[in-house]
């Protein structure tokens, strides 16, 4: 028989509250069933695939003329996807190269969810369905944040061909003709839509800026830039040709019996505690491991640094996560540092009573 989490038990193991996987059950992001006396649990199925281990076979995908289909990192063929060959391993993804997902689970982290209303729109004009199945093979599953896209192993095709970074849609004289649509591959549930190749905008985001401006205001340096529009929160690209983001969850460094909080610790250190102390002071209880990670090289596949900090649109949620047992160990002197520098500049901020309640509790655990 199946065995199914309690939404305490789940919590724990995904790194996030309890209130925010009944949100996810309201509106459709996990499954749960309900006990005779009314109480949600989690399948194990479903926390396999919420942790990417889930064992769903692979679809593979399918190109006219029944060519081999290769994954490539840039000009690079790194993953034979019809036979599972491993052409280059040092531009894997992350988790494929450790085995911790294949490349089915690992191509489903990229797709925008069906919550991105700008992507499913997207894909109905372009397509007359907003089925992701369908748009594979004329996207290529290219995306604008990483450097990875699929082409038929006898296909004469470059990157620079393709590349939604290079694409002629962002410059207005071209039309969307296949290759490119990189807002239908971009991580996250959000509606979010590429301005062009430099700007993301998270529709009627709107509460997710100041969380940014708070850092700044911090003297955090690992951040995302954002700036407020009539329609939403902009974020400026920080990946290119050269650099790519890979999330935690990707990565494959965090295992299925990590805790990813920890592991962040453990692997950017002070840089991910910070961002702990600000999701805690902003009350964003969403920070899961698909939402940090890593920027690499997309030319040797090397690890370069933590990403910059980004998406905080559950923060002000009148909730909190505590922060990872090993940052209160190893890292006291910069969680009270955060915490005393918002004291002093949160007259700056109109959420400052919720800042300062915050900074004041967190300060107590010390």
């Amino acid at each position: 028989m199946e065995k199914h989490y309690t939404l305490s038990e789940a919590s724990e193991i995904l790194g996030v509250t309890t209130k925010t996987l009944r949100t996810w059950d309201n509106i459709g992001k996990i499954i749960t069933i309900r006990t005779p006396g009314n109480q949600r649990r989690i399948p194990e199925s479903e926390m396999l695939r919420l942790t990417g281990h889930n064992n769903v076979s692979e679809r593979e995908v399918k190109y006219s003329g029944g060519d081999s289909i290769i994954l490539m990192c840039k000009d690079v063929e790194v993953y034979n996807t019809s036979t599972k060959e491993v052409l280059f391993k040092e531009l894997l993804p992350g988790c494929m190269k450790r085995k911790t997902m294949n490349y089915s689970q690992w191509m489903r982290t990229r797709y925008s969810a069906g919550s991105n209303v700008s992507a499913r729109r997207l894909m109905l004009a372009a397509f007359g369905s907003d089925n992701h199945e369908h748009a594979i093979e004329a996207t290529r599953t290219l995306s604008l944040s990483d450097c990875y896209w699929l082409k038929r192993q006898d296909e004469n095709v470059s990157f620079y061909d393709i590349s939604p970074y290079l694409h002629k849609e962002w410059d207005g004289s071209g039309t969307f003709k296949g290759g490119s649509i990189s807002t239908l591959f971009v991580n996250g549930a959000a509606d979010k839509k590429w301005l062009d190749a430099r700007t993301l905008l998270k529709v009627k985001s709107y509460k997710e800026y100041e969380p940014y401006a708070l850092c700044y205001t911090l003297g955090l340096n690992n951040v995302a830039e954002a700036k407020m529009s009539d329609e939403g929160i902009l974020l400026t690209n920080f990946t290119s040709t050269e650099y790519f983001l890979e999330s935690m969850e990707q990565s494959g460094f965090s295992g299925r019996k990590d805790n990813p909080r920890e592991k962040a610790v453990e692997t950017f250190k002070e840089q991910a505690v910070s961002l702990f102390v600000v999701d805690y002071l902003v009350e964003h209880d969403d920070r899961h491991w698909g939402n940090y990670g890593f920027l690499r090289s997309s030319n040797t596949g090397e690890y370069i640094s933590m990403a910059p900090y980004y998406d905080f649109d559950w923060s002000w949620s009148n909730a909190v996560v505590a922060l990872p047992d090993n940052a209160y160990k190893n890292y006291s002197d910069v969680i009270r540092a955060v915490c005393e520098k918002a004291l002093h500049i949160s007259d700056r901020f109109e959420h400052k009573e919720f800042i300062n309640k915050r900074a004041k509790e967190l300060l107590q655990t010390l």
